[in-house]
């Protein structure tokens, strides 16, 4: 067994856990982060690195309807305030920003502005990536090797392959340090200032995804080390949770030869959208990209069952040219393979369904040949019409798909979750009666703040946000005797 020491100790070296422990440092404390994985960083090197910023303050009105009041509106007020010096704080650390402008996509992986305009003060806002030199990769690979060069400078010590397994009291009730594991040895962490809960969500967590999500099953895309370690050990020292039916999804392909998902857009329009019933659902180019499982994990109630698990994604000759499904943009698996640019590949993996007839493809796929015949054809008609009777699609992505057909199932596919420990507007965990419990902070998407709809670029700006508050806030606690 091995005793180690630190002013604050923080679980989880993701993005969250390196600002917390930058800020803690900076405030004069010793810091020791404890990682799991064999490599930090957790989501934010895999994600497009986009950091939502507010630029007023009624910003938060917006936010306010988004969360429908699930999150207290003084947490909301104290995150739009520190947001809005995101890019200060990036300055501050050494980097630049840009301005986030999306892919050229029919269907993008994440919107430019706010994900729902109508809603008030919908404009006070702007997405920033971090600014980097050619090759430096995506803008959360960007993010994460700034905030990794800056806890390098501070020689901030990660152990990482090192697993929390349990946060310890006192017999006051103060956290006082963590057991962890790291190569089969048991290490014990005295923390004479605070704990911070940093370790990420659970998309990777199939028992608590079935528990709380409501289409099931569904899949994801992010780190496969996102398996809900951190809302465990809050609850066994007595946490409240919130927000845990909170999930950020798109549409996602599960290969069967790799773990996480890989995430799915369309470059040409003539595609659409058919549940087990062969039948369309929905506008496919209308639904905000962060919250597709709310539509695809519709119940059935009278057949019991979930008939858009998976929804088969149809599409034309036009489509499969045009550019990768996968365009390795975002995902736990965009280093680990390369899409073929005309999807050629894929198909002869047997990943995308080739047919030349509307037969061919029903029997393909298990699906009613004449009711997917009906609805093939009804979308034609819609196209050739210029409107599209049932869903509204707009008239310029009303595009008619002929033969050949190409299909490929889709899931939810989780970004990330934000439930875990309930959190107040200083970071501090708070037990089930609203009391904070003594020296026990959290930041990042482990008990996020988002209580409803998902605004892209929240997640990292939260973690920026809430990593300064719970650090700065740990490493002002007075020490332990």
């Amino acid at each position: 067994m091995k005793n180690l020491e630190s002013g604050v100790v923080i679980i989880g070296g993701g993005i969250a856990g390196g600002v917390t422990a930058i800020t803690a440092h900076d405030h004069g404390s010793e810091v020791l982060i404890l990682e799991k994985s064999s490599e930090p960083g957790g989501n934010c090197p895999i994600t497009m690195g986009n950091i939502l910023t507010p630029t007023n303050v009624k910003f938060v009105d917006y936010l306010e309807t988004l969360s429908f009041k699930a999150t207290e509106r003084e947490i909301l007020e104290t995150f739009v305030r520190v947001a809005m010096d995101n890019e200060a704080w990036i300055k501050k650390m050494g980097g630049e920003v840009i301005e986030y402008h999306p892919m050229s996509s029919t269907y993008p992986l994440v919107e430019r502005g706010p994900g729902f305009p109508k809603v008030q003060h919908a404009e006070y806002m702007i997405k920033y990536n971090v600014k980097g030199s050619r090759g430096e990769g995506s803008g959360g690979e960007r993010l994460w090797n700034l905030v990794k060069g800056n806890l390098d400078r501070r020689s901030i010590r990660i152990m990482t392959n090192t697993e929390v397994k349990e946060i310890q009291r006192n017999p006051a009730g103060e956290v006082i340090g963590v057991i962890a594991e790291s190569e089969r040895e048991r290490i014990v962490v005295r923390a004479n200032k605070a704990v911070v809960l940093a370790s990420g969500g659970y998309s990777n967590d199939p028992a608590t995804k079935w528990e709380f999500y409501p289409a099931r099953p569904v899949v994801f895309l992010g780190n496969p080390g996102s398996t809900g370690d951190g809302i465990r050990m809050g609850q066994k020292v007595g946490s409240a949770l919130w927000h845990m039916t909170n999930m950020v999804s798109t549409i996602g392909f599960q290969a069967p030869e790799f773990e996480a998902a890989f995430g799915i857009c369309f470059h040409g329009a003539d595609f659409i959208y058919v549940d087990k019933y062969a039948k369309r659902y929905v506008d496919e180019v209308g639904v905000e990209v962060h919250e597709f499982g709310r539509e695809m994990g519709f119940l059935d109630s009278k057949r019991v069952e979930y008939p858009r698990l998976p929804t088969w994604a149809i599409f034309g000759e036009e489509c499969r040219k045009k550019g990768p499904l996968n365009t390795g943009a975002v995902g736990y698996n965009r280093k680990l393979y390369k899409w073929s640019k005309d999807n050629s590949e894929e198909i002869a993996k047997g990943w995308i369904i080739k047919a030349d007839s509307v037969d061919e493809l029903a029997k393909r796929i298990s699906l009613d040949p004449g009711r997917l015949e009906e609805t093939l054809k009804g979308y034609n008609e819609f196209c050739k019409a210029g409107k599209d009777s049932h869903f509204g699609r707009e008239e310029k992505y009303l595009v008619p798909i002929p033969e050949p057909y190409y299909a490929i199932p889709i899931w939810p596919a989780l970004y990330c979750t934000q439930g875990g420990p309930r959190r107040d507007k200083e970071g501090r965990v708070l037990d089930p009666y609203g009391e904070p419990i003594p020296r026990l902070y959290e930041a990042g998407e482990l008990g996020s703040i988002t209580g409803g709809l998902y605004q892209g670029g929240n997640s990292l700006s939260e973690c920026i946000v809430f990593g300064q508050i719970a650090g700065r806030n740990a490493a002002m606690e007075k020490p332990l005797d």
